[in-house]
Order: structure tokens, then C-alpha cells, then sequence
């Protein structure tokens, strides 16, 4: 069989090749990219917008970056939430369109907490049997499992799609806690620990208490990810993730279908794992040359990962670079000011060297390429969930939680103001060769 596979798949390399020339020929924008780079237009939205260029004679200008949530800056929007349920307020502004106040958001603090416990029988039944390699893969299945608990599932109905939406939102805490001790207790034969949600507890300060083994955190620490929570809460209608999620819920689909779409979305390396990639490549060059380094050693590893042979000889800067934004990515400027906050208690060499080589690192892309580009989201992301004893294998997961607001915020827009099936079309090309 493996054979004969083999010699399938052979001559399908052979004969199924689409000559890249052939993309121009017929218009066909890769990647949903147009030439210059900027994204082609797929849909309308007021939830989010994702401000990195302007436009000048069909040429992307760089400019300083901005991240809007409804119409509201992501900095303004940190300032706003102060120090307490950041997250939960943000969600609030992401789904009704307006930020909350005082009584607003103690009402809706209070139907988050109010769902924060899976149904009866769910950790034991659906989770804790069934552990897998992948976290991501076992939060899909967790999610797509909710329909069976759910009295009607398919009502997709304006006003129960959000207070579907919100009840998976307030549980995501608990199934990626759950996925993670069925991992770790069956796969890798360690102690099997689990908390259940407390209602005194913010989201973030839920998400640390379930996933540590002994529950316990600082305020510092609740803030810290609270903030991740409210940066990663959603970036635009365009990502992949939430294209995915669109793309389902144009089919009137249930909830737990489409959300585990964009689940899956998230799992590709392409698009959740570059927080895990900055870490991984930080950490081994802090290993190699040392947090001190000077910066003239920095700029020889930079030069020698531009050459493929440092790290993984894949010739990427992990964390640096973005396809939207160009001077600056406004989620890295509030990142690195709250891992700073964290790193003077825990890590402050490391934080430092972190600085300096972001700015060598900008610096020296800029010159490859020509073109103006910054630090992205996931350069401390990775070092924030470091200092906060996150699992690496969580990584993924709370940026999926975080995100899984915005997924429904977009879904919901889609299904109230398009309501029509997404189906873009293919060039078939097959005869191209006939031509020769």
C-alpha cells in the first residue's frame, strides 16, 4: 500500500504542478494578497480595525500603528479597563459596541462567572478520558462536545448566538486547564491536579488558578495576563482564524461548529505559534551568547540566522516583522511596558536584552528588506507566559481563548448584515498543458 501511495502521489507532483506564472495570468491574488501587499477585501466590519499603512499611489506608506476596538484605541482601551477584569470589559466593548459602564460591567462580570463550570459529567466523561498530544486538538473536540449539552444547539438566533457565545467564552478557562491535566497525568504520567472556577475570580486570575497546581498567583501576575487577555482579544476581520470563522458561520452552522473551525485555524503553526517560536529562539541564543552580550554579538547571530545556519536555519527573526503593521505594532508597545513591570520582579537582565535586541533586530530587517518594520505581538508574548509559569503547550491555547470574543463579535456581524454563503471561486488550469 505504501508503495503503491507513493507512486501515486509521484505522479501527482509530476502531472498536478500549477506553474506559479499561471497566478498573473488569471489574476489570482495568493493568499488573498494584492502585489503590493495589502489584503484583499473580503467583507465589512465595526468591530476591530488593524491601522499599520496608508496608501499612497498604489504604494503601503509606513506609519505608527493602531489597533481600534470599536472605534476605541487598544492603548485608550487598556487605560479605560484600569486594574480589575480588563478582559471581561474588553469583551463587553467587542460584542454590544459601546465600552461598558460601572453596572454594565458588574452585570456582565457577573454572567461570565455565573458560566464559568462546565456541565455536569463533562470533565469526566469528555475531557479527563480522552487526553490527546495536541491541546488544541482536545479544546476543538471539548468544544464541538458542548452541543450535545446544549438544550438548543442550534439556534443561532441574534440574541442566542451571544449568550451562547459568552457561556463557551466563560468556560474556555476550565477546558484548557482540564486539556492540560488529561495531557500531563495520562500522557506523561505526572500528578493529576484539578481546581474548579471560582466566581471570586476575574477571567485571567481564573485561567492562572486552574492552570497552576497549588492555585495560587500574585495581583501582579493577574494584571500582567489580563492585559495579554485584552491585546489579544481580537485583531481585525481579515486574520485567518477569524476568516475561517466567517467562512463557517456563513453556512448557518451551530456555534460549537464554528468556533471549532477557528480553533483549528489557530492550531497551524503559520498562525498561533509564533509566540512560542520567539521564546524557543530567545532562550537559545541567550543560552549561546549569553544575557550580557554585547551588541555587537547580537548583530552576529542576526547575521548568521539571515544566513540559515543559527537556531533553526529557517532565516526568520521570530517576533519581528508584520504583514499589517510597519513603524510600530501598537500590541507590542503594551506588551513590553507589562513585561517590563513583571521582568523587574522575576527576570530584569533578560527583559533588558530583550530591548536591545528588538531595536538591533528592527534595525537590521529593515536594511534586508528595504522596507520600514517593527516588533511584533508575539516578541514578549512568549516572554510574559515565560515569567507567568504558563505551560509552553498553554501557549496557544490562552491566545485562543483570548481570541475566541472576537471569533463571535465577527461571526455574529457576518450572520446579522451579510447572511449570504461565502463562496469565492478556482481557476481550473487542467487543460493549460493541452496548450503546450
Amino acid at each position: 500500500m505504501k508503495d503503491f501511495l507513493s507512486e501515486q502521489y509521484g505522479r501527482l507532483i509530476a502531472d498536478g504542478y500549477i506553474s506559479p506564472n499561471l497566478y498573473d495570468v488569471y489574476k489570482v491574488k495568493k493568499g488573498l494578497r494584492n502585489d503590493n501587499g495589502t489584503g484583499v477585501l473580503v467583507g465589512l466590519t465595526k468591530v476591530s480595525e488593524v491601522d499599520g499603512y496608508t496608501i499612497e499611489n498604489d504604494v503601503k506608506m509606513p506609519k505608527k500603528g493602531n489597533l481600534y476596538y470599536r472605534n476605541i484605541d487598544i492603548t485608550e482601551v487598556a487605560k479605560l479597563c484600569g486594574d480589575g477584569f480588563g478582559y471581561e470589559k474588553t469583551c463587553f466593548l467587542l460584542l454590544f459596541g459601546h465600552y461598558p459602564n460601572d453596572d454594565e460591567a458588574r452585570d456582565f462580570c457577573g454572567i461570565i462567572k455565573n458560566n464559568y463550570g462546565l456541565p455536569q459529567g463533562f470533565l469526566e466523561n469528555i475531557i479527563l478520558p480522552h487526553p490527546s498530544r495536541s491541546l488544541m486538538n482536545h479544546i476543538s473536540r471539548s468544544i464541538l462536545s458542548l452541543y450535545s449539552f446544549d438544550d438548543d444547539p442550534d439556534d443561532i438566533s441574534g440574541e442566542g448566538f451571544i449568550r451562547k457565545g459568552i457561556s463557551l467564552m466563560a468556560k474556555m478557562p476550565a477546558i484548557i486547564s482540564y486539556c492540560l491535566q488529561a495531557k500531563t497525568h495520562y500522557l506523561d504520567n505526572d500528578s493529576l491536579h484539578i481546581h474548579f472556577p471560582e466566581k471570586k475570580y476575574s477571567f485571567a486570575e481564573n485561567i492562572l488558578y486552574l492552570s497552576r497546581n497549588d492555585g495560587a498567583f500574585t495581583p501582579l501576575e493577574a494584571k500582567t495576563l489580563d492585559v495579554c487577555l485584552m491585546v489579544h482579544a481580537d485583531h481585525g476581520g481579515g486574520n485567518n482564524s477569524t476568516f475561517v470563522g466567517t467562512v463557517v458561520a456563513s453556512t448557518l452552522t451551530d456555534i460549537y461548529s464554528m468556533m471549532a473551525a477557528s480553533m483549528a485555524s489557530l492550531k497551524g503553526p503559520r498562525h498561533g505559534g509564533a509566540s512560542l517560536a520567539a521564546k524557543k529562539m530567545m532562550n537559545a541564543i541567550i543560552a549561546d551568547i549569553g544575557a550580557n552580550a554585547s551588541d555587537d554579538s547580537i548583530n552576529d547571530v542576526i547575521t548568521r540566522i539571515f544566513a540559515k545556519n543559527y537556531h533553526d536555519n529557517s532565516g526568520l527573526i521570530y517576533g519581528v516583522g508584520h504583514a499589517v503593521y510597519t513603524i510600530s505594532d501598537p500590541r507590542c508597545e503594551l506588551l513590553r511596558t507589562t513585561a517590563g513591570k513583571l521582568a523587574a520582579e522575576k527576570y530584569p537582565e533578560r527583559f533588558d536584552f530583550y530591548t536591545r535586541f528588538e531595536k538591533i533586530a528592527v534595525k537590521r530587517l529593515s536594511e534586508k528588506t528595504g522596507a520600514v518594520c517593527c516588533a511584533n505581538v508575539d516578541f514578549y508574548s512568549g516572554l510574559i507566559y515565560e515569567m507567568l509559569g504558563i505551560p509552553e503547550e498553554l501557549y496557544i491555547p490562552v491566545f485562543a481563548t483570548a481570541r475566541l470574543v472576537g471569533w463571535i463579535a465577527h461571526d455574529l456581524e457576518n450572520l446579522l448584515y451579510c447572511n449570504k454563503i461565502i463562496r469565492p471561486a478556482t481557476r481550473y488550469v487542467g487543460f493549460e498543458d493541452n496548450k503546450k
